[in-house]
């Protein structure tokens, strides 16, 4: 979670936008609701689309 966190600031300081799109791959998608769950957070993730069989665990879209 904090590398997906780190990544969306980054995104933002370097662009000077927000994000449009994140895509997330099924299994970091799995890992990353397990942990706000284990920590009783919610995911609340902007335009987030869920893909499978991708080999990236997510990306930042204009």
């Amino acid at each position: 979670m904090d590398r997906l966190r780190d990544a969306i600031t980054d995104y933002i300081n370097e662009n000077g936008v927000e994000y449009q799109r994140l895509l997330l791959s099924r299994t970091f998608y799995t890992k990353l609701k397990k942990e706000a769950d284990e920590h009783d957070v919610p995911i609340d993730l902007p335009n987030m689309e869920i893909k499978d069989k991708v080999d990236y665990d997510f990306k930042l879209l204009p």
